[in-house]
């Protein structure tokens, strides 16, 4: 579905959702306020709120199990917390005084980390959003459930859990006994406050090591670093037609540039693009053997042109002799000549003359104006691909694969889709952790900061509304930091 379409969907869907809850509950229907009630459902305006106690049990056995194991495990992540909430801190105050120390026109005075909200439609790519909603809820759950978990294993109270919708993206959130967890020691108390930073750090690292190994994991249905596959084409693109490309074929070089993966496939693009229209080894007989030149004539766009008008329908361009020594007597400067036989009988592409080494061979390049090209587009199985026009045609009006199935029952949109949904996993569940540890109000690093002030300050601090009040600078500032980082990264991209 279009995103634009399903965003529209979802907003109507959200808008009957809340017209007919309104209706019901203004005319008192006890059979819906019931089910809302049993189920845990309520309806605001474009967000869904669902919660409910059934899962209390189930995370209670789970979290009392294997004790030593849980243990461990969320001591491992106080630790990595511990550590990751000075090194946050330390980026985000670094950020803020390159800011500063920048020129008027924001030239950065040093390389250094850099803000990057992730906003669909601005750096995230709007058809996208299905990963970014999938991704965000995703890491919302594993973050909330490493704070359940923790919760039951220190003997905390657990309300229960539940999921919020905000129009398309799905939030989790878990409901504490407060007053519990404020009365255990320190080292339990930060044991639950980390446990979701601590969460989403490890579903950062599996889902790394998932795009790492992606290509082993796959490697018995599908090839990796050994071309791209067509996966669609627009259906205006002019490399559809007989002699055009078709679904699934795999491509394996540009011209003379090696496609080997999504990178090289762009880089060749851009290549083609930059450089001038190569030329072609040609032999001298084949030239003699085909050449149905006329006197040279110039058209109206420059373009030198020594074809009649048939021959051109016929698939024939002009091409010229671009040796540094003297044309042959065989031979004309201009040359009115058969496009597909002359490049698919070439020895190779030339830039000049020097580079067709085989004897009898001579370099002919099309002439044709700047803006037109002849891309040679090779395939695994079937005739060479001509492509005349602009290069980023090609790039524009088709969709690659760097996942070349083995078998044609396979698919590359399954890697595909599963490795891309790991680099946003990787990418988003990473940048929570480090946003969520921050000391910045209502996040995880305020209560952190406080856990920690009121304990470790005790002893030389004995009022406790004092500790409060440094936890709260500490807070206040670091939600400053954080507020001012936000909106400059945001100014910025507007720019």
């Amino acid at each position: 579905m279009n995103p634009i379409n399903f965003l529209v969907a979802a907003g109507l869907v959200h808008g009957v959702l809340f017209f007919f809850n309104v209706m019901f509950r203004s005319c008192s229907h006890i059979p819906y306020l019931l089910f809302m009630e049993n189920t845990g459902l309520e309806v605001k305006t474009f967000s869904i709120k669902w919660f409910t106690g059934a899962l209390n049990r189930p995370l209670v056995k789970w979290g009392t199990s294997r004790s030593k194991f849980w243990i461990l495990w969320f001591n491992l992540g106080v630790l990595v917390t511990m550590a990751l909430l000075p090194v946050a801190s330390f980026i985000l105050i670094k950020m803020l005084v390159l800011m500063f120390l920048s020129g008027p026109k924001g030239e950065k005075v040093a390389a250094g980390w850099e803000l990057e909200p992730m906003i669909p439609g601005v750096n995230v790519p709007f058809a996208d959003i299905q990963y970014y909603a999938i991704t965000l809820g995703l890491c919302s759950i594993v973050h909330e459930a490493g704070h359940a978990l923790a919760a039951a294993r220190e003997d905390v109270q657990l309300y229960g859990v539940g999921m919020l919708l905000v129009y398309i993206v799905p939030v989790a959130f878990v409901s504490l006994n407060s007053e519990q967890l404020s009365q255990r020691p320190m080292q339990n108390q930060l044991r639950i406050l980390c446990a979701g930073v601590w969460h989403n750090v490890v579903l950062a690292v599996v889902a790394a090591v998932g795009v790492f190994l992606g290509p082993w994991l796959w490697a018995p249905m599908f090839s990796v670093n050994s071309g791209v596959v067509i996966t669609s084409i627009h259906p205006h693109s002019p490399l559809l037609g007989v002699t055009g490309l078709s679904h699934y074929d795999v491509i394996h070089t540009i011209n003379d540039c090696p496609v080997r993966n999504g990178n090289d496939w762009h880089n060749c693009i851009l290549q083609a693009v930059k450089q001038p229209t190569p030329g072609y080894c040609v032999p001298q007989s084949l030239v003699q053997e085909h050449d149905e030149s006329i006197p040279v004539w110039t058209m109206a766009n420059g373009e030198v042109n020594c074809c009649r008008r048939e021959s051109e329908a016929d698939g024939k361009l002009c091409f010229e002799f671009i040796e540094e020594s003297q044309v042959p007597l065989q031979l004309q400067e201009h040359s009115c000549l058969p496009t597909r036989l002359i490049i698919e009988m070439s020895r190779g592409i030339c830039r000049s003359g020097k580079q067709c080494l085989e004897s009898g061979t001579h370099c002919m390049k099309p002439t044709l104006d700047n803006v037109t090209k002849i891309v040679q587009i090779k395939r695994e199985i079937g005739k060479d691909v001509l492509f005349f026009g602009h290069p980023a045609e090609i790039y524009r009006t088709l969709e690659i694969s760097e996942w070349v199935p083995k078998y044609q029952i396979f698919s590359s949109d399954l890697p595909e889709s599963l490795t891309l949904l790991c680099k946003y996993i990787t990418v988003i569940s990473a940048g929570l952790a480090v946003m969520n540890v921050v000391p910045c109000f209502f996040f995880d690093g305020q209560h952190i900061v406080s856990t920690l002030a009121q304990n470790l300050l005790r002893p030389r601090i004995r009022h406790k509304s004092l500790r409060q009040a440094i936890a709260l600078t500490v807070t206040s500032v670091g939600t400053l930091v954080l507020v001012i980082n936000i909106i400059h990264a945001l100014v910025q991209r507007q720019r």
